[in-house]
Formats: C-alpha cells, structure tokens, sequence
C-alpha cells in the first residue's frame, strides 16, 4: 500500500472511531440529562425526551401528525405483561389504521441501567414495527412518569431479580399532543380497537 493510502485507511479509521466516541457520548449524555417538561395544558401527559434504540434522540415533536400511544414499562417486564400488551394494541392499531401512517406506540423503558439502545431496538424489532422503544436517566424517568400517571415500580423476580411493573394504561395522545383518554392496557384486541375509534371520533376520553 502507498504512502497515501496508508493515509486513507488511517484518517478513514479515524473518523469512524470518533463516530462512534460521538455516539457514546450522546448515549450517555441523553441518559444523564434531564429537561424541563411542558404538559402542553393536558391534564395527563405532554412533552417527553428520550433515547432511541438508535441512541439518537426522539421527542414529541418527532410524531407530529399522529396518534401517540404512551406506555411505560421495561424490557424485563414483571407478570411478563408489557410484551403482550404492546402487541395486542399492535393488532388494535392495525385493525383501525391498516396504512400503518396514522398511529404509533410508545415504549418508555423504566429500567435505563439493561436496557440500551440495542436492546430496545431488538424489543422493539420482536414485536412490531409500530413501538418505538427508549429510556431516559432516572430522575427524568420519574417526572415523566408522573406527567403521563404511571407508577414507577420494581417487582421481585426469580429469573431477572427484578423487573419493573407495565403501566395500567396506554395513553392516548392525538396528532397535536393532546390527551384524548386512556385505554386499558390489558384489554383484548377488539376492545383496544373499539376504544381506540371511539376516542379518535373525539368521543370523551375514557377515565
């Protein structure tokens, strides 16, 4: 290899290693630093800031125009409930949206310290293409966690040693990041899909 080339392959490795050092750093910065939450006037949910499975991050604003179903849970769910519910609101969603343009899920991972990027896109990756998975630092976790009216809770758990409890309810957030009712998290696939026209109909939200 020439003097020149030897170069290339050098200043090439080299943007690559700061690529993924710029990555990391991202990675740690999202997971460290907390924002300020707007409620957007909503008396449930609002504003939230998370890190992606891609440790990118994704904000409200990133599903501007659609429908934004909001659960909390974690990759190490306890009862083994989160995996169920997200795909059975999949299926709901589906039913009410075959374009798959017009509604998404959104999984918050109470549990940043396993689950990472690259666990959250293989979660998410399992169970359909419409959740999108990420997490935050704790204290940000927290807040937004009491914004959106879900528990934080840990579980005890024989296999993981712990998991973290799935949250009652999706939240059901419309195009404009207004709360419009929740639905049962735990309900079956036809009652997700009825509950879900009937608040996109601007029906009352459900309690």
């Amino acid at each position: 290899m020439t003097p020149a080339g030897k170069r290339a392959v050098l200043i090439g490795a080299g943007i690559l290693a700061l690529a993924g050092a710029g990555s990391f750093v991202a990675t740690n910065l999202a997971l460290k630093h907390s924002i300020s939450l707007n409620s957007y006037g909503n008396p449930v949910g609002g504003s939230f800031r998370l890190m992606d499975a891609t440790t990118g991050t994704m904000t409200d604003k990133s599903f501007a125009g659609q429908w934004m179903l909001v659960l909390f849970g974690a990759t190490h769910c306890g009862d083994d409930a989160c995996a169920p519910a997200l795909r059975t609101m999949s299926a709901a969603m589906d039913e009410v949206d075959p374009g798959k343009r017009k509604m998404v899920i959104i999984f918050v991972s109470l549990d940043p310290d396993r689950d990472d990027a690259e666990r959250l896109r293989q979660y998410g990756e399992q169970i359909s293409p419409r959740v999108v998975a990420g997490t935050a630092a704790p204290f940000a976790l927290a807040d937004l966690a009491k914004e959106y009216h879900a528990p934080v809770e840990k579980m005890t758990d024989p296999e993981w040693d712990y998991a973290m409890r799935m949250s009652p309810q999706f939240v059901v957030m419309d195009p404009q990041t207004r709360y419009r009712g929740t639905i049962a998290a735990n309900a079956d696939q036809p009652t997700m899909a009825a509950n879900l026209r009937q608040i996109m109909a601007g029906d009352k939200p459900s309690p």
